[in-house]
């Protein structure tokens, strides 16, 4: 009988080639890349960054216990738990205590802190602080670290491997997980592609200044070849009246989805959406 440390590889390891779906928008081809089937849901959860959290994880080695924000909405807090117990790292998670916040997400880790409910920057800080005191390791903001975006950008060249399209839209959160996608996809004019007609579109439900400053820190511009849309659902709008062909993660990706749906008539060549999340 396997354990559950034997599952858990399992299912990661079997998962990183995740399928690329076909879908019919209006008329137009949209290929998904599934990566909300890189967690099984149930061990892991339907989640795209497992494997750049991994390599992340694996490039700091932490050697004193790990901290993290876990904030509603997200799967980091269940992702670091069951990837740290693999690794042999002590994992807890940091999360601002309310109603709202699911109880089964407190069972997916073994240690967690309550924080009072307050706005991200002052939750990061707080974690910040309790990490200098209790002398803990504090993961980057959004995992802003060159093996995580690294980690991305290899998977969109594995997918260019296999698929030709043009354009390019995911959804974003703080834009380090796009950042990768973004920087293999390469949708500017060069040196040997001076006609390149790739684009990028970028869906997010933060500001879109948040994201600007993000990409400005790689030299990337908002252009006519890089889109950045302000979603006009508000993050913890779900959406419930709206069905998606695949599950999608109703604070981020569904959004993008939508948004897709909604301007499909504006792209010419093939488009590939890239769903980071599963329904949460």
């Amino acid at each position: 009988m396997q354990s559950k440390s034997q599952k858990r590889k399992e299912v990661l390891e079997m998962q990183l080639n995740t399928p690329i779906e076909k879908y019919n928008v209006d008329g137009k081809s949209v290929y998904v890349k599934r990566d909300d089937l890189m967690g099984d849901g149930s061990v892991l959860p339907p989640w795209g960054k497992l494997s750049a959290l991994k390599n992340l994880l694996l490039d700091i080695k932490p050697t004193r216990p790990l901290i993290h924000l876990s904030v509603y909405g997200s799967w980091s807090g269940w992702a670091l738990s069951e990837l740290c117990k693999d690794l042999g790292y002590e994992f807890i998670m940091a999360y601002p205590k309310s109603q709202k916040y699911p109880e089964q997400m407190l069972e997916k880790v073994d240690k967690y802190i309550a924080l009072k409910p307050n706005m991200m920057s002052i939750l990061y800080n707080k974690v910040g602080s309790i990490a200098k005191e209790k002398d803990y390791v504090r993961l980057p903001y959004a995992f802003d670290h060159n093996a995580y975006i690294e980690t991305q950008r290899q998977r969109l060249k594995d997918v260019k491997k296999q698929l030709e399209f043009d354009h390019l839209v995911v959804s974003s959160g703080s834009g380090v997980t796009c950042v990768g996608l973004l920087l293999e996809h390469e949708p500017w004019p060069s040196l040997f592609e001076s006609d390149n007609k790739r684009t990028f579109h970028t869906v997010c439900v933060s500001s879109e200044s948040s994201i600007k400053k993000k990409f400005s820190k790689y030299q990337i511009y908002d252009s006519d070849s890089v889109e950045i849309v302000k979603s006009e659902f508000a993050f913890d709008d779900k959406m419930e009246w709206y069905d998606t062909p695949f599950p999608c993660n109703e604070f981020w990706d569904k959004k993008a989805w939508y948004w897709l749906e909604q301007n499909i008539s504006k792209f010419e060549g093939d488009i590939l959406f890239w769903n980071l999340g599963g329904n949460w």
